[in-house]
């Protein structure tokens, strides 16, 4: 019986649902963060455990085994940071497609049809394929919604410091990973604003593929769509 098995079997829980985010319980604040990949998640977690030490407690458990086995934590407020599904997947692909083959090579290896540097419009279309799907996703281009579906705030990440002033932090002293810049570069890629790597066949996939996230979350393509007239 593994680790997480035994804590379900502790706090009485036969099957938790999937929960794949990592949670940041942060005492003080009386706050639960959500760390959703590709919405800053990684810099900000790794500055609230530097800003609240001891009295911040990360975990990899799903909701249900923490509020059982602490229920005090039941009333803790759920914040996570959402973020436009445009932007965010072509940050996705920049880091796990394009990067160097060595450090996602186990991605290549789990999705079928995923392939090392493919261009974007065609990873854009892969996700719409049943091996891209949310039933297969990994959380770095999982559907926001469904993994977001819990929290009780969501930050913009369009909105960076009035978001992370939420948190008790402050934006300048954020370490910022994962650059669109810095990982252009890692890429061999010439660097360029995000949205420029679209065109009308990249934008109508991604506008299927996450059309949920845009009505649920209420984002929009940022600038005029790349559409024949």
């Amino acid at each position: 019986m593994g680790i997480l098995e035994k804590l379900n079997a502790r706090a009485g829980i036969d099957e938790a649902p999937d929960d794949p985010l990592i949670k940041i319980v942060l005492l003080d604040l009386r706050m639960i963060w959500l760390w959703a990949p590709k919405n800053a998640g990684g810099s900000i977690s790794r500055e609230l455990l530097r800003v609240h030490g001891e009295r911040a407690i990360a975990c990899d458990v799903p909701l249900e085994l923490i509020w059982r086995l602490n229920p005090e934590l039941k009333g803790f407020r759920i914040v996570a940071f959402k973020r436009n599904p445009y932007t965010r997947i072509v940050s996705c692909w920049l880091n796990k497609v394009m990067a160097p083959y060595e450090s996602n090579e186990g991605y290549f290896r789990k999705f079928r049809g995923l392939e090392p540097r493919m261009p974007f419009a065609d990873f854009a279309e892969w996700l719409n394929t049943e091996d891209g799907s949310d039933a297969h996703a990994d959380r770095h281009w999982m559907s926001q919604h469904l993994m977001l579906a819990r929290a009780h705030q969501l930050l913009p990440f369009e909105d960076l410091a009035r978001s992370v002033r939420e948190l008790g932090l402050d934006a300048a002293a954020l370490p910022h990973r994962n650059r669109h810049d810095e990982m252009s570069e890692k890429g061999g890629l010439e660097a360029r604003p995000p949205l420029e790597w679209y065109d009308e066949r990249a934008y109508r996939a991604i506008s299927r593929r996450y059309a949920e996230d845009l009505e649920r979350l209420g984002y929009a393509f940022p600038g005029e769509a790349p559409v024949a007239a």
